[in-house]
């Protein structure tokens, strides 16, 4: 392709109504599986139902400043699932909100039987799902779910240009493992695994790390990345190499070449929140348009869902029209001590409301 023909084609992907595509897999009972950032990680159910909760939070941020784009949810069907009264009612909350429900099977599983972050790829699943049936330019956004969109239409605005797909690079450590020190898969294993063998492993490069939490691009560059995945996996299976995550086989792509990632760091970040983490400050973190917020789904991610799930989005509309009071909600801004000990009470009352059924019972 030429270079005024891939220019006139990054236009057109411009022009395109955005797709934000959510994605859930919800754990059938049995299946082994341990997220570190969720309180919730020995409930299969009680894993769903929050991550449900999270998905209603972003979709209501994006709805309240008027977004210009499409959502859809993207799970191993939602509706068909008992989650019971809580997800029933939250379900309904996302069709309130304009969110499209399709199904995705879980296809992309990753190689062995770890249970750490066992549906990490389910996100090549929501691709397939949702870009498949639509036009090859459409722009398209896959978050993860505890997510929020601080200003959408300048991240919209973001886009790359094809064949580069959007995400956030991470400045992980050269030898810190996501999966744990056991595993194989760092920055520096990942390097040398691109590298094939070549050289001194002391020179091999450090490759940018692909974070997870957000990939965007046109439809059909996001498909391509798929098939390349897929024939990178094959390939690593084949000479015993097993990359559990869909952030180390997406960061070997990048470091490989045969996917071309720009960094969008400068509009989102990942953020650790609240006073306990040991994570350096994000400077200027109020000021980002896109927030990932891990460390809050029990918390604000929670309370907005219970409040959008009443029909109560008054208070969030105005306070996502304020940055100052966005970030305040989400904990984006460093918290006050009684703001602290507010949160603190609010969450001992939660627990203390899930707790209540068991003991009936």
């Amino acid at each position: 392709m030429s270079q005024s023909s891939a220019a006139r084609r990054g236009m057109d992907t411009h022009h395109e109504r955005p797709l934000v595509v959510l994605y859930l897999y919800v754990h059938a009972p049995g299946e082994r599986f341990v997220y570190p950032n969720s309180r919730a990680s020995h409930s299969a159910t009680r894993l769903a139902l929050g991550y449900l909760e999270c998905a209603v939070t972003q979709a209501a941020t994006l709805r309240v400043q008027d977004a210009a784009c499409e959502i859809v949810l993207a799970s191993n069907g939602i509706e068909r699932i008992d989650l019971g009264d809580h997800g029933v009612r939250l379900t309904a909350a996302l069709r309130s909100l304009g969110v499209e429900l399709i199904e995705a099977p879980y296809d992309h599983r990753p190689p062995g039987d770890d249970p750490a972050y066992p549906a990490s790829r389910y996100v090549f699943d929501a691709v397939l799902a949702s870009c498949g049936e639509q036009p090859a330019g459409r722009p398209v956004w896959l978050t993860d779910l505890d997510c929020v969109w601080a200003r959408p239409e300048e991240m919209f605005a973001a886009l790359p240009s094809d064949p580069f797909i959007g995400c956030l690079f991470i400045d992980y450590p050269p030898d810190w493992n996501t999966v744990g020190s056991e595993r194989y898969g760092s920055r520096r294993e990942v390097g040398e695994l691109a590298a094939g063998g070549a050289g001194d492993p002391a020179e091999v490069a450090l490759p940018p790390w692909i974070g997870g939490e957000l990939l965007a691009g046109s439809a059909s560059s996001l498909c391509e990345m798929v098939a390349r995945a897929e024939a990178a996996d094959e390939e690593l299976v084949a000479d015993g190499v097993e990359l559990a995550t869909e952030e180390q086989l997406l960061t070997l792509l990048g470091a490989q070449g045969r996917v071309r990632f720009e960094d969008l760091s400068r509009l989102g970040r990942r953020l650790q929140t609240g006073w306990r983490h040991e994570a350096e400050p994000v400077e200027g973190a109020q000021d980002l348009a896109f927030w990932h917020l891990p460390a809050e789904k029990g918390l604000s991610l929670r309370r907005t869902a219970a409040e959008v799930s009443r029909g109560r989005l008054g208070r969030l509309r105005a306070d996502m029209a304020n940055p100052r009071r966005a970030a305040r909600r989400f904990r984006v801004a460093p918290p006050s001590p009684p703001r602290i000990a507010r949160d603190g009470a609010w969450i001992v009352s939660q627990r203390a409301r899930a707790l209540l059924p068991a003991r009936e019972g």
